[in-house]
């Protein structure tokens, strides 16, 4: 059954990634183009909203945290559970463990992600946030 809750939701910056291949393992369901917070002289950088199908995930996960650049992450979430990947980690958790969503954002931090950027509960709610 392929349904709603079969697929992870999340959004990747094009620019972000040093393997730009990981996007073929992915469904890109939208595009647009914007700028960071608080980190605007970067320039415009392209979201890609995407869908990966849970039979994938693991797949997507291994390779997203050897392809994306330092100081930068990505986000996939179903149902209330979110999957951050950041190079050579990952955070898996849910809604309710914010605990590990504390974790996730320490270690982005720490690896000189801005505060502004860094996943929040809400793209458990909507991902593509």
């Amino acid at each position: 059954m392929q349904g709603e809750n079969m697929v992870w939701k999340g959004v990747i910056i094009e620019e972000s990634l040093e393997d730009k291949s990981l996007l073929k393992l992915a469904r890109i369901v939208g595009t647009s183009s914007s700028t960071l917070e608080a980190e605007e002289e970067k320039g415009s950088l392209h979201f890609h909203k995407v869908e990966v199908d849970d039979a994938a995930k693991n797949e997507f996960v291994d390779k997203a945290k050897r392809s994306i650049k330092n100081s930068w992450y990505i986000h996939i979430c179903r149902g209330e559970t979110m999957v951050v990947i950041f190079t050579g980690k990952v955070f898996e958790f849910t809604k309710a463990q914010k605990d590990k969503l504390e974790q996730a954002r320490s270690y982005g931090l720490s690896i000189g992600i801005l505060k502004e950027q860094l996943p929040t509960e809400r793209l458990i709610i909507d991902p593509y946030a």
